[in-house]
């Protein structure tokens, strides 16, 4: 399962390089063109917009899995052994929960998202959401591999 999720992690991190350099240099065009040209390119917002959704989606996967979201840790900090433990299992079964509903209803959005299309681009609006049905379904798979993880450390290990 490592290996799986490691091999995600790797497509993940690259698909992220590749949309914040696409969104850089979109934006620098458009930049240029408008100051230099006075034109500006109608489609270079708009794919601007929809790459930093793409980014910002498939990099949480990524942060989740290093541990780099942002932690209340003022219950946390003083807990230790076994109520650290049950603390981070109630975490983790609510971080289920939550990323099965995105999941869910994040691929009904783009179900009802494929006959609407984009105002510049003309390209079907369910492109720009299946991001969000994809990156919360890596990051509960992450979830599942951090649960199991805090499962089968012994409590006195766990810090």
């Amino acid at each position: 399962m490592t290996k799986l999720l490691n091999f995600i992690d790797s497509i993940l991190k690259t698909l992220t390089i590749v949309c914040i350099a696409a969104m850089l240099v979109i934006v620098f065009v458009q930049v240029i063109t408008r100051y230099c040209f006075n034109y500006t390119p109608s489609w270079g917002e708009e794919l601007s917009r929809y790459l930093f959704v793409w980014t910002v989606f498939l990099s949480l996967p990524l942060l989740a899995r290093a541990g780099g979201h942002m932690a209340i840790e003022t219950l946390t900090s003083r807990l230790h052994n076994m109520p650290l433990k049950v603390c981070r299992i109630v975490a983790d079964i609510f971080s289920l929960c939550f990323l099965g509903i995105m999941v869910w209803y994040g691929g009904k959005m783009v179900m009802l998202a494929k006959f609407q299309t984009s105002a510049a681009m003309m390209i079907p609006m369910s492109y720009v959401y299946v991001v969000m049905p994809l990156g919360c379904f890596v990051m509960l798979l992450y979830t599942v591999e951090n649960l199991c993880k805090v499962l089968r450390t012994p409590a006195d290990e766990l810090k």
